[in-house]
């Protein structure tokens, strides 16, 4: 939701960044297929504010995951002198100094740039996405108070932000922009309306069509992205700040009340990529492929101590899940702890993707090879009992009133394999005859 294809990957990035392997990640997109189209000349406020139309364009969501989360720009029509550009706060450059440090990190550098409306909104078409358009309802007075306002943002010494999927993007700042020219009308409008979902619930509602990267992006996901949102907290995605305008109705500085929206149009629609109705729920998929994995651990330890091949496959199998949820895991808790990307804090589902799994990653295979030294085979049992203990006391603390973290689609995913790990590396090595 940003720049064009490069600003929803960056957003994509960020969130897959945590959960190591997984494609849940966070934004950068481009200019629509236009890989560096030149700025469109800035608004002058020095035109009389009629000669001003001033709209927003939503980009809707398209094929790709960097896609999904949709755009948006404030644009700008000088009826007089012809001017027509778009105004957005998703600009990033993968040559800044320092960049893959700063992204990581949370802490990228975004810029405010304007883009000829007409080519920018055919590139769009191009990709299949949807444009609208929402002719804003504004005062002479309004006009001219938002259009100084991006002027200013504009210049070199203004226009650069720390970006923040959540809470600071190019939804947000359009928001934003729209409200300082009404005087905080539109935030006042809003106040005690909801649709009742979280960062956590818009983000999967987004990405349903990855269902693979929605899983990772459950557990990479804390507590604090389960909050219930304000629906002023509601427009960090550009078609809900759509939704929210149309049905908006403004108190004026003059006592009057009027829409704020006074006319929406499609400029291009593709039904295509339409975004989800509700967050998608994994626990029934989620619950089978865990029952099955564990299933599966249980019959290969089990079998173990007669047969090598048993062995073999439950020490790879074992090792490959290990190595992922510990990778996820750890990367997940060094973001919560020493980054800015506050929402994958206080995330209680890494007990169930510990820094033990790393260890057990190479622990586990070893202990169950021949000749497997018995510090390597009680280190190796020890550890998979801490994994699977970690796990229960995640699941405990997940659903505990006071917690109430909502990623149970991972939960009933791992926590059978851990315990079906568990048993089986126990069984597995109950008689290490030929420990040393």
């Amino acid at each position: 939701m940003s720049r064009t294809l490069r600003a929803s990957a960056g957003r994509a990035l960020v969130l897959t960044a945590a959960v190591a392997c997984a494609a849940f990640a966070q934004s950068p997109q481009g200019a629509t297929g236009m890989a560096r189209a030149a700025s469109a000349p800035i608004a002058t406020a020095a035109a009389a504010p009629d000669s001003f139309m001033i709209s927003v364009l939503t980009m809707g969501p398209g094929e790709e995951l960097f896609n999904r989360f949709g755009h948006q720009s404030i644009r700008i029509r000088n009826l007089r002198t012809g001017l027509d550009s778009a105004y957005n706060w998703g600009m990033f450059d993968f040559d800044q100094p320092h960049f893959i440090l700063r992204f990581l990190t949370g802490d990228t550098r975004y810029w405010m740039q304007s883009y000829p409306t007409v080519p920018l909104v055919t590139a769009y078409r191009n990709e299949g996405r949807s444009v609208w358009e929402q002719e804003l309802d504004l005062t002479a007075t309004e006009k001219d108070t938002l259009v100084r306002f991006i002027q200013w943002n504009a210049l070199e010494a203004n226009k650069w932000y720390r970006y923040d999927y959540y809470r600071d993007n190019c939804a947000t700042r359009a928001r934003d922009v729209i409200d300082r020219a009404l005087g905080g009308a539109f935030k006042r409008s809003m106040e005690g309306r909801a649709h009742g979902v979280s960062y956590r619930s818009e983000t999967m509602r987004l990405s349903t069509a990855f269902p693979v990267t929605n899983v990772a992006m459950d557990l990479a996901l804390g507590a604090r992205a389960d909050s219930t949102l304000s629906a002023w907290d509601e427009m960090f995605v550009p078609m809900r700040l759509k939704e929210w305008m149309r049905d908006a109705t403004v108190t004026r500085a003059d006592g009057s009340v009027r829409p704020l929206v006074t006319a929406e149009r499609a400029l291009t629609e593709d039904p295509r990529y339409a975004d989800g109705a509700v967050a998608p729920t994994y626990i029934l998929p989620n619950v089978v492929i865990g029952a099955a994995l564990a299933l599966l651990v249980v019959g290969l330890g089990a079998r173990a101590y007669t047969s090598a091949a048993a062995k073999w496959t439950l020490g790879v199998i074992g090792g490959l899940f290990h190595l992922a949820v510990g990778a996820a895991g750890t990367l997940v808790t060094l973001a919560g702890l020493f980054t800015k990307h506050v929402y994958m804090g206080d995330n209680a589902a890494v007990l169930l993707a510990t820094p033990a799994s790393l260890a057990l990653a190479l622990l586990l295979p070893l202990s169950l090879a021949v000749g497997a030294p018995r510090r390597v085979v009680k280190a190796a049992r020890g550890l998979s009992a801490f994994a699977a203990g970690a796990a229960v006391i995640g699941c405990t603390a997940t659903f505990a009133p006071l917690f109430l973290e909502h990623n149970s689609g991972v939960l009933v995913l791992l926590l059978p394999v851990h315990l079906g790990l568990c048993w089986a590396v126990l069984q597995a090595t109950v008689y290490p005859r030929d420990a040393k």
